[in-house]
């Protein structure tokens, strides 16, 4: 049996990476022996197309994972919207709850990357990934690691190790109601937006999104 199901299986590059970009704030995934091993990450996205090929972040040196990185095999987990949705919200109640959600995986190969100008390029990636979008909440330009005093850098750096993954493939899972009927999917949405939480309406519009043209429309 496929899994994803193939109508929730996200195969669109773009989106997967867009979603990836919206939500850059990612579990690590990795592994020594037996043992699994988790930290969560903001991670800079690099693309070639809207094809993703390479992942970079850092992390503080004291985590146990941090010494297991070099040449690990990895998986990194983007999770998109989500938000739990009741039987009694569609027409037919007779299918039980579910949980509607986008999320993207990516699995590659861990190089640790210790030189400081690779540490100064993946920091200023990552607050220019995320830093435009609170533009309004702050009266200062946006902030780079130029940015940040010298003496302060140099206590820190040594404590973060920097590393790379170079990615050999990507998963996109799109789940919205795509295999119910669009009565259900109509009366999924419409319910979560009555919930008024930001997370549920921006399932409502995923939902919404990739409902077909209903026959009146052209």
């Amino acid at each position: 049996m496929a899994y994803p199901p193939p109508p929730h299986a996200d195969r669109d590059a773009a989106s997967i990476a867009a979603l990836m970009r919206a939500h850059p704030f990612a579990h690590l995934f990795t592994s020594v022996g037996d043992q699994p091993l988790a930290t969560r990450l903001p991670f800079a996205i690099d693309a070639d197309g809207a094809q993703i090929v390479r992942l970079r972040a850092h992390m503080n040196a004291n985590n146990p994972q941090a010494a297991t990185l070099e040449g690990a095999r990895a998986l990194v987990a983007f999770s998109g919207p989500d938000h739990y949705v009741s039987p009694n919200w569609r027409v037919d109640k007779g299918r039980g709850a579910t949980w509607d959600y986008a999320a993207a995986h990516a699995w590659g190969r861990i190089t640790v990357r210790p030189e400081r100008a690779f540490f100064r390029d993946l920091v200023n990636d990552l607050a220019a990934a995320v830093e435009p979008r609170y533009r309004d909440v702050s009266d200062r330009p946006d902030w780079s690691y130029d940015d940040a005093p010298a003496p302060y850098v140099d206590r820190l750096f040594p404590k973060l190790v920097s590393f790379e993954i170079a990615v050999e493939r990507v998963q996109g899972i799109a789940k919205f109601h795509q295999d119910f009927p669009a009565e259900d999917r109509a009366s999924v949405a419409d319910h979560l937006d009555r919930t008024g939480s930001p997370d549920a309406a921006r399932v409502a519009a995923d939902i919404r999104r990739r409902m077909p043209p209903s026959s009146g429309e052209t």
